[in-house]
């Protein structure tokens, strides 16, 4: 059931343009290897530019682990995610 409902959430998000043109991990053929080759990229070109390149990382590992409830409750009602899905 899982499956279905992040498929149909997922479907809903492209269909109305909630997910940015560059968006990895989500979409078919835009994993996140392929975020971590557009980068290197991205690096290589800056770096033979002698370009500065400032990188921050974090780790998003427990993240979704805190989320508040109700709070993600509110967020998918405003983007007009039908009630009945998420109750």
């Amino acid at each position: 059931m899982e499956y279905t409902i992040r498929d149909h959430v997922i479907k809903f998000f492209f269909t109305n343009n909630y997910f940015i043109k560059n968006r990895y991990g989500f979409k078919k053929g835009r994993s996140t290897v392929l975020q971590l080759l557009s980068i290197m990229d991205d690096w290589t070109t800056k770096l033979d530019s002698a370009s500065q390149i400032d990188t921050i990382y974090t780790d998003f590992a427990k993240a979704f682990d805190t989320v508040a409830r109700r709070r993600l409750l509110y967020k998918l009602q405003s983007y007009n995610i039908n009630d009945k899905l998420i109750a």
